[in-house]
């Protein structure tokens, strides 16, 4: 039951908190962004997760995000478990695939930078000594002018061949606010969250018997666990993967990312078994679909398919370079 609350100070509350009737609840939350100062009531702005998750359930990616799936439930009369592997699988098709392989293709026209960037060194060195000779420059000097005029001429190369870094983390930014607005509307379709109508009522019973094989119900966890070991398993899989394919000695900074997705990837399971088992399915669907992706963006054919430039070393039989690698790092641990 919603009731309406009512004191001193509430309007200077509305910008952060623009609902006009709360819960009780929440009418704890409200009350302590109101501080006394100087006798009268001051309104600021706190954070807790509670305030986050709220605003994260009302917020209009996710209510996109559950429109799409419930349009895709209703237009093809599917169960809600197909539905939701449906959506996930045609969603990363259309826009992180695509992604991806302009991505690849950023850093392949990077990578091939690198034997003009090792041409350009001596020479560079060759004017720095001159500069040095000329103008009297210490060491510390001519390190600066080096840096300079090296980092000066690789910014040409770049803004030649249109191969910005940066450009290559857009797959992260769609990815990452897509992944999160799906899971929260599945949370709160799960939850009959954030209003518990009789539209929310309708969609919940749904759920409840739209599952498949053991989880018939999709509001509740995964009684087995069997997704959620399946996405641990897939998301090393993947983080393997990729450290597999790299030939010659990691640097610190790989190892220390390596080693915290493969973190991740582990947390990952207890907080997927607490889920209910449609955010399981999604997560899951996803990184398989991540997975398979990842596999397809190795081989040299799809590379070419896809048009992204050959770069300098690269492998014409990646997988049995990742087999080697994969049977080098057991033979070293059994050494040891």
């Amino acid at each position: 039951m919603y009731r309406p609350i009512a004191f001193r100070g509430l309007h200077k509350c509305v910008y952060f908190y623009p609902q006009l009737c709360v819960t009780t609840s929440s009418t704890a939350l409200l009350q302590r962004c109101l501080r006394s100062s100087n006798g009268k009531n001051t309104a600021y702005r706190q954070f807790s997760f509670e305030s986050l998750a709220l605003a994260l359930s009302r917020s209009q990616p996710v209510a996109i995000a559950q429109q799409l799936l419930e349009t895709v439930h209703v237009t093809t009369g599917l169960p809600w478990c197909h539905t939701i592997i449906l959506t996930s699988l045609a969603l990363r098709t259309v826009t992180t695939l695509p992604l991806a392989v302009y991505q690849n293709h950023i850093l392949a026209r990077f990578r091939n930078l690198h034997p003009e960037i090792e041409k350009l060194v001596p020479e560079l060195k060759k004017e720095t000594d001159l500069a040095v000779k000329m103008f009297k420059l210490n060491e510390s000097q001519a390190k600066i002018l080096y840096r300079q005029s090296l980092k000066k001429q690789i910014n040409k190369l770049i803004i030649r061949e249109n191969c910005h870094p940066f450009k290559s983390t857009v797959t992260m930014w769609v990815q990452i606010p897509m992944w999160i607005s799906f899971s929260v509307a599945l949370r709160n379709m799960a939850y009959m969250m954030p209003y518990q109508d009789m539209p929310a009522q309708v969609l919940f019973l749904e759920l409840t018997v739209g599952g498949a094989l053991w989880f018939t119900n999709l509001t509740v966890p995964d009684p087995l666990y069997i997704m959620p070991v399946f996405l641990g398993v897939v998301n090393l899989l993947n983080i393997e993967m990729n450290a597999l394919k790299r030939t010659g000695n990691l640097s610190k900074f790989s190892r220390l990312f390596t080693n915290i997705f493969r973190v991740l990837s582990v947390v990952m399971i207890p907080i997927s078994a607490l889920m209910p088992s449609d955010v399981a399915l999604y997560w899951l669907c996803s990184s398989v679909f991540a997975f398979g992706q990842n596999v397809a963006l190795t081989s040299p054919a799809f590379r070419r398919l896809c048009r992204i430039p050959p770069t300098v070393g690269e492998s014409q039989t990646p997988f049995h370079d990742i087999y080697q690698n994969l049977r080098k790092r057991f033979r070293l641990k059994a050494v040891a």
